[in-house]
């Protein structure tokens, strides 16, 4: 915790996040259910997680010692 910079301390010209957004070509669009399904109505953007589940319970971070 030495490293953490107090709240006080004003970090000037710093970069926070930089947003990708990628062209959107009207060819097709999913129709409106498809598009809330997939959360998009481009389906140039539409792009899966495929990712392993990361969540936890409640119960398995007060085992832990961590809260929500």
């Amino acid at each position: 915790m030495g490293n953490c910079i107090p709240q006080e301390t004003v970090i000037r010209d710093v970069r926070l996040a930089a947003a990708y957004v990628p062209c959107q070509k009207l060819c097709s669009i999913f129709s409106p259910i498809e598009a809330l399904k997939r959360g998009t109505i481009f389906p140039e953007l539409y792009s899966p997680y495929h990712g392993e589940d990361k969540t936890c319970s409640p119960l398995e971070l007060s085992i832990k010692g961590k809260s929500l």
